[in-house]
């Protein structure tokens, strides 16, 4: 087990290379609020070293982006970028969440806390393992059944990347039996899945309890074509299994993920991220991002994720965690995600709000002890209950080859009904037919996901018609007005037009979008509605809940402001109808 789990805040009194102080932080700076200390002697000796954080210019009110500064039109305002309303950069490999973490059964709402029978779960392009685990941490403490879930994403590296940190718990588990320090389990996880560098133990612990097993798999079906598509089955004492399908070729890749190119040592490896993280060409982008946020040290915060890509407390020593993360290169040199993608988007922020620290205004030391408490939950269950897992790297549309119609009790298909994805007569077509007939289960449900509806109707309309700005400046107290029209590619100009997705009549909008892709037709076609009302997840799970005036409003709009979240993100549950 790796010793550099995070039990305690840390003071923050520490340097690179020099002493570090032991005790633990139990006061926080009460400038900036993003670090602690043992008392008064530490934050006086540290302070050479934090002033360049809490004095950042970042940390004042009136900082402006440098296009601002300059007076000059931002990167996006022409050329191709100004036709892309995404303006990806990076590969955008999909292996951190980009809308919140949920509970796919909700079982309290449907279908009741003393339900007792097996439940098959279908995450049929799963991303990240975020809705698994927070399903299974939600399981109530009596539910004895068996879970059956099978997880399948057509990236190969996502498929290899889930199966590879699900292992890792699950043999650990297996070798440490009660001994397992389950705290540390679900650190060690979390960095696995979130940071850069990792520490040595962790890459130990990867190659002694995956690697190898992997390893063995590879030289089994050495033999074998490359194409033929090869299933190995772990069984485990706790009552998990788990079974990973892939093509042979696929095996050798999965493998070769666990190991960096010998060419790729730290500091070129901090060259790669750094190239898309803190790429110059989008500074605009980064700065915009950092303008939004209403708290001023969570701008020094993100700058610091930008900088070491660590999910640490932003206080705490990064001794010891000096080991390239291989699942983020997976075997070779290019930093696999893009220079947006951030823990923080994939996890309710009311959620993680909630979570006790010190250092108020550390949003992502503030996460990993959400984060450790959510995961020892999920690893506890993981340990005392019945759970078959499946993994396959298939086309979603391709998946009733390999899931028996009729017998899911849950499908969850991310956003690929989205146009630009699958859409959604494909999605309902291929998916629906899994789900159990409701004679087997009136609650069994498909859940999809729509990120760009909302927009694409948005891009349809006047954007003056839709949305009368002067209700986002009840929340931009701040707003300097006058920029409002003598800027008009100012800064203060694109925070408004950020916040405006929070305040549009989403319900009408997605109710055209509805109409236009034929929701009714497409539903009648293939035997499911529309659920009139959701009974799992929020169906608009990034948008304001509260009213200007009410407490908590102003927090509230804040937060989504500053997420990568559009406040778009609209939930549809269907069910089938016979």
């Amino acid at each position: 087990m790796a010793h550099h789990s995070i039990t305690r805040m840390a003071c923050a009194n520490w340097k690179d290379g020099e002493k570090t102080c032991p005790k633990e932080g139990t006061s926080a700076c009460g400038s900036c609020r993003l670090v602690v200390y043992c008392g008064r002697d530490c934050q006086k000796e540290h302070w050479g070293e934090h002033k360049k954080d809490c004095n950042s210019p970042l940390k004042k009110w009136d900082w402006r982006p440098t296009w601002d500064r300059e007076d000059r039109d931002p990167v996006w305002a022409h050329g191709e970028a100004a036709t892309n309303i995404h303006n990806p950069f990076g590969l955008e490999r999909h292996l951190w969440g980009n809308t919140p973490a949920m509970d796919v059964l909700a079982l309290q709402k449907n279908e009741g806390l003393g339900y007792d029978k097996d439940l098959t779960l279908l995450f049929a392009a799963s991303g990240d393992l975020r809705n698994m685990v927070k399903t299974i941490q939600n399981l109530p403490d009596k539910f004895k059944k068996q879970v059956n879930i099978t997880l399948n994403d057509r990236d190969l590296g996502v498929v290899a990347r889930n199966a590879v940190m699900l292992l890792l718990v699950l043999f650990t588990l297996e070798d440490q039996s009660d001994q397992t320090d389950i705290a540390s389990l679900a650190e060690t996880f979390m960095h696995v899945w979130y940071s850069f560098m990792i520490p040595g133990e962790t890459i130990a612990q990867l190659n002694s309890k995956v690697k190898v097993q992997i390893q063995e798999v590879c030289e089994q079906i050495a033999e074998k074509k490359a194409d033929a598509l090869l299933a190995k089955t772990w069984q485990f004492k706790s009552g998990c299994t788990l079974r990973l399908v892939l093509k042979k070729k696929d095996w050798d890749q999965a493998l070769a993920f666990l190991e960096l190119p010998d060419h790729l040592d730290r500091d070129k490896a901090v060259e790669k991220r750094h190239a898309v993280v803190l790429a110059p060409e989008r500074l605009d982008y980064r700065e915009r991002g950092y303008f939004k946020d209403a708290s001023l040290p969570m701008r020094v915060a993100k700058r610091r994720f930008h900088e070491d890509g660590m999910l640490l407390p932003f206080g705490n020593s990064r001794a010891g965690f000096d080991h390239v993360n291989p699942t983020l290169f997976q075997g070779g040199d290019i930093w696999l995600l893009d220079d947006r993608a951030d823990p923080l988007t994939g996890w309710p922020i009311k959620e993680v709000k909630a979570t006790p620290f010190v250092a108020a205004e550390d949003a992502y030391g503030r996460l990993l002890f959400h984060l450790r408490r959510v995961f020892s939950a999920f690893i506890r269950r993981l340990a005392t209950g019945k759970f078959h897992f499946e993994f396959f790297n298939v086309d979603a549309k391709d998946l009733g080859t390999h899931v028996k119609n009729g017998t899911c009790d849950r499908v969850e298909s991310s956003n690929i009904t989205d146009i630009c994805w699958l859409g959604t007569r494909p999605t309902l077509q291929s998916l629906s037919p899994l789900l159990k007939p409701p004679h087997q289960n009136r609650h069994a449900t498909l859940i999809t996901i729509y990120q760009n509806a909302v927009l694409e109707i948005i891009n349809q309309e006047d954007q003056n018609k839709i949305l009368d700005i002067s209700e986002c400046i009840l929340y931009l107290t701040k707003t300097r007005v006058a920029d409002l029209t003598t800027k008009p590619q100012g800064a203060e100009q694109y925070r408004i037009w950020d916040s405006r997705n929070l305040f549009f009549e989403v319900d009408n909008l997605f109710k055209k979008y509805m109409g236009i892709i034929k929701f009714d037709q497409i539903g009648t076609a293939f035997d499911v509605a529309m659920k009139a009302k959701n009974t799992i997840g929020d169906p608009w799970p990034t948008r304001l809940k509260l009213r200007m005036g009410q407490p908590g409003a102003q927090e509230e709009f804040d937060g989504i402001l500053g997420s990568c979240w559009t406040g778009l993100e609209r939930y549809v549950e269907w069910k089938r109808t016979k």
